[in-house]
């Protein structure tokens, strides 16, 4: 964590969009925090590709991984707020952004948009019906993934040919027909120039290609084009798509089995519908500053602005360049300090792939081209995105005097003091129940009775044979978003009282909010409760009270009630011989949100993980109900192993767990594999010695996984084997789609409880 966690915030600066200059202004506010300003980043895509190397994955020369940025280890670096949705309206007058989905609106102090361009002929008629854009690129890619597939199908099933066309002349096209081409010669074996089922043609508006580069650039590729047979159709204005053809202004119509088009950038008009000032070019107009010039506090960059009097081609060389200027003046904007000026320069350098491993150089009157021009666009590509992938280690300073402590206690609380969030931050179970056995005993005998065993919730007597029953729970903040912490820390809180095989009636909610001024304390505020308020709603539980305070770090719990028929309850210890053990979710929610921590975590891990602790135990306590269940309990902190062995203890229970079919969640393997783990596993791992077998599978990263802290996890039941299958495919249906049968119950009172591995 950084620093400057704890210090008050005061100001809110939201980054719309995940282009190359926030890339920038992500990795600044890493290396150099500002306290007191929060950071959020709202992007559509969290996985960023890297438009540079599009060719090189278009050929087959890099992966798909190897040309996207995870923004998620960045913004987890900078301590930004992820919010993964796209923006189409925002009232920058006052400064508030309103989302298509239940979250609440935010409001921002400073906001920059960094939003990037699509091509101008999406405005065509047909172009979303009939053509391919190739920005976004996320979507140009899977579809070109259908072409590349079918032209190879067709080919290899009965040698067709495919004819794709290229709308626009400018480097982007190039770039896709030449590694399109090679792609698919390659794939198949083929000579480049004579024998490729790809016939492909350029479609350009213009009288020449590449009008914007130097002569020598534009003769090498029209004849570098004709020698591997790519038409090129000039003079050739595009009026509409429709299916497998296109019309062009006083021409004849062009047949294709697939259209692209990559011409000249353009914007959706939301931003200059909001009020932001359009520039002559159609974009949104801003000054040297990179301020609009609508809006002081509203920045933009990259494809989607144009410095005023100052215009140029769009390309990311252009956001690259800005995203330092960027950086630091959102920052002295923030603090109040004097803007720089950035001035773009008035030539670019242009490296065009050629697509087999030789490149063009272009810059003004230079022209370069050859092997060493390709190794040089990729060295500049790949370090581009080492720069915001390869992440300097979390440094957490351990806050003690020296000589205080011996070297070796030191180094044991260093480690310790990467602390995680959720249920990695609770109490270790030995030194919970040392404690509690050093309180008295209840001098009421019926709630003694009641509670002579631990359960997931406390059973308190009512007249006519019902039961109250109550649980607590309080969670430090695992996110940096208030309201999604609220919705799965409730989930959370909920699943005790669905361990019992009951439903929550009522709850009070506990806040702990991180000083901050008024305005944010509020904002957050209402974030968490709002979050609360959608779950208790979801699973028709009323907020009767609570209680707030100002805390170090954010926490939310919930204490609810349930009622319940004082016979009719689920126990921890009611398993019988032969019974199926079931768990309703996949593991790895503690090593993952410790990955997080570090910068190691990948987005689509997390965000699977984060889904998973958002989903509700209401249907998976229902299921075993009506398949009669003979104990249950839920998973959190003391992770599978030790929840389990809370379930064998007083009856001396053993059981065999099927290792291999205990679920894991995305990434949670690769984690641990890599020695990451959160800070409750040692501990939790203390009950290994009731393991057995251990020898077999200790080194399988799937028996790390029963030890590893779960926040908000699953539910594990015993059921009679003869209800096991019908209450899995029941579990399924109902959304639980890891829901795994995992083991047995092989005996009850034998000599001591013990989990057997198989």
């Amino acid at each position: 964590m950084h620093s400057s966690q704890n210090s008050p915030t005061v100001k809110h600066l939201v980054l719309v969009g995940g282009g190359h200059s926030h890339l920038a202004v992500l990795k600044s506010l890493g290396m150099k925090p500002v306290p007191g300003l929060a950071i959020t980043l709202i992007s559509r895509d969290i996985k960023t590709p890297y438009s540079g190397s599009l060719p090189a994955y278009i050929t087959g020369f890099n992966d798909f991984d190897s040309i996207h940025i995870d923004l998620r280890p960045l913004a987890q670096f900078a301590g930004a707020r992820i919010i993964q949705e796209e923006l189409t309206s925002i009232d920058f007058d006052k400064k508030t952004i309103e989302f298509s989905s239940s979250r609440p609106d935010i409001e921002f102090d400073i906001i920059s948009l960094n939003i990037g361009s699509e091509p101008d002929a999406v405005k065509i008629p047909g172009a979303a019906e009939f053509a391919i854009g190739i920005k976004p690129i996320d979507l140009f890619i899977e579809r070109w993934e259908e072409i590349y597939q079918t032209v190879i199908d067709g080919y290899e099933s009965k040698g067709a040919s495919f004819r794709l066309a290229i709308v626009g002349g400018g480097p982007a096209s190039i770039e896709f027909a030449f590694a399109a081409q090679q792609r698919i010669s390659d794939s198949l074996k083929l000579r480049l120039l004579e024998d490729s089922p790809l016939k492909l043609k350029i479609v350009c508006a213009d009288q020449i290609l590449l009008k914007a580069h130097n002569s020598k650039v534009r003769e090498f590729i029209q004849e570098e084009l004709y020698k591997r047979g790519i038409e090129i159709l000039t003079d050739h204005r595009v009026c509409e798509f429709k299916k497998s053809e296109i019309f062009c202004e006083d021409r004849d119509s062009i047949l294709a089995d697939a259209i692209i088009f990559a011409t000249g950038a353009s914007i959706p008009s939301w931003p200059i519908d909001a009020g932001l000032n359009e520039s002559t070019d159609g974009f949104i107009e801003v000054n040297k500053s990179l301020q609009t010039t609508s809006h002081e506090y509203v920045f933009a960059t990259g494809d989607a602005a144009t410095i005023k009097g100052e215009p140029r081609p769009k390309s990311g060389v252009f956001a690259v360049r800005q995203g330092k200027y960027l950086a630091e003046n959102l920052v002295r904007y923030a603090t109040e300090r004097p803007l720089r000026n950035y001035q773009p320069q008035k030539h670019a350098l242009a490296l065009i792939n050629l697509g087999n491993k030789k490149a063009i150089a272009s810059r003004n009157k230079l022209f370069l081209h050859g092997r060493s021009i390709w190794s040089l666009k990729n060295s500049i590509d790949s370090k581009f995105i080492r720069k915001y992938t390869e992440l300097p280690e979390m440094d957490v300073p351990l806050a003690i005097n020296s000589g205080l402590v011996d070297k070796k206690t030191e180094e044991a609380l260093k480690e310790h003091a990467m602390r995680c969030a959720g249920c990695g931050a609770k109490v270790a179970s030995n030194i919970l129940e040392e404690v509690l056995q050093l309180l008295p005993r209840s001098n009421d005998s019926k709630i003694a009775g009641l509670n002579s065993q631990v359960e997931d919730a406390s059973i308190i007597p009512l007249d006519n044979g019902k039961v109250l029953l109550q649980s607590v729970d309080l969670l430090k903040a695992f996110v940096n978003d208030p309201w999604l912490f609220a919705k799965i820390a409730s989930n959370h809180c909920l699943s005790d009282i669905y361990a019992m095989g009951s439903f929550p009636h009522s709850a009070l909610a506990i806040v702990g909010v991180p000083f901050a001024s008024k305005k944010y304390t509020k904002l957050q505020l209402k974030e968490l409760m709002r979050g609360c308020h959608e779950v208790l709603e979801e699973n028709n539980c009323e907020l009767i009270g609570g209680h707030s305070a100002e805390s170090s770090d954010l926490l939310f719990g919930l204490c609810v009630n349930g009622f319940a028929e004082e016979g009719q309850l689920l126990s921890k210890d009611g398993m019988q011989d032969g019974d199926i053990l079931i768990l309703t979710k996949a593991l790895g929610t503690g090593c993952l949100l410790a990955a997080d921590m570090r910068f190691k975590a990948r987005h689509e891990w997390i965000a699977n993980a984060l889904q998973s602790m958002s989903q509700s135990n209401y249907l998976a306590a229902k299921c075993f109900l009506a398949h009669h269940a003979n104990a249950c309990t839920d998973i959190t902190g003391f992770g599978l192993a030790g929840h389990l062995m809370e379930m064998l203890t007083d009856n001396n229970i053993e059981v065999e767990l099927n290792l291999s079919d205990v679920p894991a969640l995305a990434g949670a393997l690769e984690s641990l594999k890599s020695g990451i783990v959160s800070s409750l596993h040692k501990d939790n791992a203390l009950v290994s010695r009731h393991v057995f077998n251990q020898e077999a599978f200790g080194s399988e990263m799937r028996y790390q996984l029963i030890f590893d802290p779960q926040t908000s996890g699953g539910l594990l039941a015993s059921v009679p084997e003869s209800a096991a299958e019908s209450c899995l495919t029941q579990l399924y249906e109902g959304g639980y789609h890891a829901a795994k049968a995992i083991g047995h119950v092989v005996k009850r009172n034998t000599e001591k409880p013990a989990i057997i591995l198989r």
